[in-house]
């Protein structure tokens, strides 16, 4: 498709982007590391992105219809979403609610009892970290103002420094898309379920908010939030219990071992898994019920480790490395194109000229990313050989996130304490990697914790939103610069403003402090406690491995077979406990509507699930800006 046929943003969009992106990074921190209200930034789709969204669509109507002259066109309605999308992906709790309290808790907290800085502060450098206790003391305990010259001075290198990090990763990970996008969307054709809200919304506004299907999922969802949220305020008014709701647990030998059986009816779960196909969808609430039999039946033989995080690592790195082989001709050509390699006989070099950007451009990009971040990390004493297997283990892990997102589109998808770091000290030991290497994982570790809103799938799927909507690519580039640049440096202010003043560990609700307590606990325990490499772990790994390979093979040779891998994916570890419910009904109910009425009957269907999702949000937004102008904790919808 021509980029010259594309719609153009206009320029104010930018500058009204970037007023957003201040807001918006502003409304998650209040409303998720101050008054801990509903988590805005861990679903896959952002509830604060919607909400934004849904609120200029709305008043583009109204400036349809009375002001001509301020209406905006699909592209200008998608390229503000994208910002705020990837401002999003900076600002909360999921990556800055981690990385800010690393970079000030070890010298806050050490004392003679711990012998944090014998042990690992003085090989912390000084630009990466806030050194000075008294400095720090304003931080968590508030009454305090970040306007001084020497708190000012203590925060600037440490802020700069990894702002330009981030900034450094997100490039790297954006020019990643641009190769995976035409395999991914115009060779394989995913599905991309994430986007389905977004454009259904700016396609014909008109259209959508006039179906009363919408209506009817927007009013049972918004509804029961209101009623939750007014309960909630004042407790007298009656509640329904739709989030993690214990139906109970067997007491005997080996069923107890499953533990408890709960469920939920997020309805924004059951609205967005319906876009996803039925094969997908059986196959995540399939793999749950699995991993309950596979409890009681280790627990019938005695064990007491099924090594969930284990079983979780080898999988997700298996999904991250399906997808280049079953590219790998593609992704071949592209590396030929790029390095001025002749193509074999008979194959013709891949066409860049629609792309976002040409291949040897985002080659360009990607590899003065990964030099600055490999300088970056060797500074912070890191070896050579570790920052590379960091990376060689951190990359499939993101690519099978960003191949989950676009091919299934779970509510929620997470990697918590199954990171990099922590396979490098399960297959090296800890004394092999030594002190240098470890403390730099440890500053690493906000990055890879729990990988929910990570960059990389919502980079691609703006590219989806910008093919379906037919905008500029250049000038949603721009726009997903700007909000990455200017994202970082204005949520890294907001943070420091407003914990110098309510304190990090005083009048902020959030996990700040818990996340630090985490982070440097896990280094005191691999410096005090050293350990071999883990066989048994690195086995499970290896087999977990294979087994996601056998899954995808037998999905691919075998029409009959049922079972994708990516159910097995999300549900193993620390996978999907709380949404397996919602995810069974969702597909009960596609499932049921197909056999029904097939094609056309899904269709009609499909408004009704946009409007549970769009009723769950706005919901759940409303009651957090509630809670930002009442300065007070408000109802959680989403945790």
């Amino acid at each position: 498709m021509s980029n010259g046929r594309r719609q153009s943003v206009k320029p104010h969009i930018l500058l009204i982007g970037l007023i957003l992106v201040a807001f918006n990074s502003y409304w998650c921190l209040m409303g998720t590391e101050v008054w801990h209200s509903t988590q805005l930034t861990i679903a896959s789709l952002f509830f604060n992105a919607v909400f934004t969204l849904l609120v200029f669509v709305l008043l583009n109507l109204l400036f349809q219809r009375f002001i001509p002259k301020l209406a905006m066109s699909q592209a200008d309605l998608q390229t503000i979403y994208v910002m705020v999308v990837m401002v999003t992906t900076i600002s909360g709790h999921t990556m800055m609610g981690y990385l800010i309290p690393v970079l000030a808790h070890t010298f806050h907290f050490a004392t003679p009892e711990n012998e944090w800085i014998s042990l690992f502060g003085s090989n912390i450098p000084n630009w990466i970290a806030v050194k000075s206790p008294r400095i720090l003391e304003g931080f968590y305990n508030g009454d305090s103002t970040l306007y001084s010259s020497s708190t000012l001075n203590a925060w600037i290198q440490p802020v700069l420094a990894w702002s330009s990090f981030v900034i450094a990763l997100w490039l790297s990970l954006l020019a990643v898309t641009v190769f995976l996008r035409k395999q991914w969307t115009e060779n394989e054709r995913l599905n991309y379920p994430i986007v389905q809200l977004p454009l259904a919304l700016t396609n014909n506004p008109k259209r959508f908010f006039s179906s009363p299907w919408m209506w009817i999922g927007f009013a049972i969802a918004g509804s029961v939030e209101l009623l939750n949220g007014l309960s909630f305020l004042f407790p007298e008014i009656p509640s329904l219990p739709i989030r993690n709701k214990r139906l109970g647990q067997f007491a005997s030998k080996p069923w107890s071992a499953m533990g408890p059986i709960n469920i939920s009816f997020y309805p924004f779960s059951i609205g967005l898994m319906f876009f996803t196909p039925l094969d997908l969808s059986f196959s995540c609430w399939f793999f749950w019920i699995l991993t309950r039999v596979q409890l009681v039946v280790t627990d019938m033989f005695g064990a007491r480790n099924i090594y969930n995080l284990e079983q979780q690592t080898g999988a997700w790195l298996a999904f991250g490395c399906i997808p280049l082989w079953m590219g790998r001709r593609y992704y071949g050509r592209i590396i030929r194109k790029v390095l001025g390699i002749s193509q074999r006989k008979g194959v013709s070099p891949p066409d860049d000229s629609g792309e976002p950007m040409r291949y040897r451009t985002a080659a360009g990009l990607f590899s003065a990313g990964m030099v600055f971040l490999f300088i970056f990390c060797f500074q912070m004493g890191m070896t050579f050989w570790a920052i590379g297997l960091f990376f060689l283990l951190y990359f499939p892990m993101i690519l099978g996130i960003t191949r989950i997102r676009a091919e299934i589109g779970p509510p929620l998808h997470q990697l918590i304490l199954v990171d990099p770091g922590r396979t490098m000290v399960l297959g090296l030991g800890t004394r092999r990697l030594g002190l240098g290497n470890l403390t730099g994982l440890t500053f690493l570790y906000p990055f890879v914790r729990c990988f929910r809103a990570h960059p990389t799938p919502s980079e691609l799927e703006a590219f989806r939103l910008a093919e379906r909507s037919r905008i500029g690519y250049h000038q949603l580039l721009i726009g997903m610069i700007l909000a990455i640049v200017f994202g970082i440096l204005i949520t890294f202010w907001a943070y420091l403003h407003v914990l110098y003043d309510m304190g990090a560990g005083s009048k902020a609700r959030g996990w700040i402090v818990y996340m630090g307590w985490e982070t440097f606990n896990r280094l005191n325990t691999w410096l005090v406690s050293p350990r071999e490499a883990g066989v048994p772990e690195m086995s499970v790994i290896g087999s977990s491995f294979m087994f996601t390979i056998f899954l995808m093979i037998m999905k691919i040779r075998f029409l009959w077979w049922p079972l994708h891998p990516g159910g097995y994916v999300l549900v193993s570890g620390t996978g999907m406990g709380r949404l397996w419910f919602p995810i069974f009904l969702s597909w009960l109910a596609k499932a049921t509507v197909l056999k029904i009425g097939g094609v056309k009957l899904y269709r009609q269907a499909v408004p009704f699930f946009l409007g549970l999702i769009l009723g769950d949000y706005t919901l759940g937004c409303v009651w957090s800006l509630i809670g930002l102008v009442l300065k007070m904790p408000t109802y959680i919808v989403w945790h």
